[in-house]
């Protein structure tokens, strides 16, 4: 057996041959695996967890910064406003990037939470979170008054979506093209009744955030938000269009998407240097050093 063991090839690893000295200093199965699970699996399980768990609001400053020198007005959309928690941190972080002059964030919600629903695609599966009529009730009047008394680029459109995103409203996107679509409504029929709407309109590389892609039914094309990406990228709303992720942006969840289209439809403006000679690498050394 020792002989077998040894024949058995493992690639050489610094950090294996420490735990092979320190499981020879502790005495006994129980101890061993006592210190293994609290000493190793837990503190490296909770680092990881530390450095990499995704935070809702980190890729708002990050779409924002990126459109600092891209010349133009721009929106950021936001449906399932709710109370207004995440509505008021968006509309801060134009201010703090100083863009409040230039991009307008549009809040989308009955404010009268969620309405009931008998559709499948709609459901939890797991049980964990089963969705309650009325659950996520917002108070119009009062955010509409926190808003008024500290900014100015702001809009919020009270009803459903299939009655808020107007042919009007739409038309305002080409003045005022969308950088980044948040998407906060929980079921599945509320989520494709805002994208079929803005397809149209959403410039390739726009920013889609899902709220619930990978915390409802672990992120099952069955339901939910992760079943509306699967339905795009496979043609059900249109030909050409996909959902990409950003590992950038989505760290380690799949929330975060770029919105991409085959053929004609809006872009973004280019900036003068994106194609500026002098973007040509001239040689500089043979080594693998820049």
């Amino acid at each position: 057996m020792d002989e077998l063991a040894k024949s058995y090839h493992v690639k050489p690893s610094p950090l294996l041959g420490l735990l092979r000295g320190i499981a020879w200093l502790i005495p006994g199965d129980w101890l061993k695996t006592f210190f293994y699970l609290n000493c190793i699996a837990a503190p490296r399980r909770m680092l990881r967890r530390a450095l990499f768990a995704f935070y809702r609001y980190d890729h708002v400053y990050a779409v924002l910064g990126g459109f600092r020198s891209v010349p133009g007005g721009f929106s950021v959309l936001e449906f399932g406003t709710s109370a207004g928690y995440s509505f008021v941190k968006l509309l801060y972080a134009t201010r703090y990037l100083g863009l409040a002059n230039r991009v307008t964030v549009h809040g989308f919600d009955s404010f009268e939470g969620l309405p009931p629903t008998s559709d499948p695609r709609d459901a939890d599966l797991t049980g964990n979170d089963q969705w309650m009529v009325g659950q996520y009730r917002g108070d119009y009047d009062r955010l509409q008054t926190y808003c008024q008394a500290r900014y100015r680029n702001f809009c919020l459109h009270r009803g459903h979506f299939e009655n808020t995103l107007t042919d009007e409203f739409l038309q305002t996107l080409r003045a005022q093209q969308p950088i980044l679509v948040w998407i906060d409504a929980d079921y599945y029929t509320s989520a494709r009744t805002v994208l079929e709407r803005l397809i149209p309109w959403l410039p390739s590389g726009c920013v889609v955030y899902f709220d619930e892609l990978d915390t409802t039914n672990f992120g099952s094309r069955l339901t939910g938000e992760a079943r509306l990406v699967h339905e795009i990228n496979h043609g059900q709303l249109g030909e050409g269009l996909e959902l990409v992720v950003d590992p950038e942006l989505s760290l380690n969840s799949s929330r975060v998407y770029r919105f991409v289209r085959l053929g004609t439809g809006p872009q973004y403006s280019a900036m003068p240097d994106d194609n500026a000679a002098s973007l040509v690498r001239v040689p500089t050394n043979g080594s693998p050093l820049p």
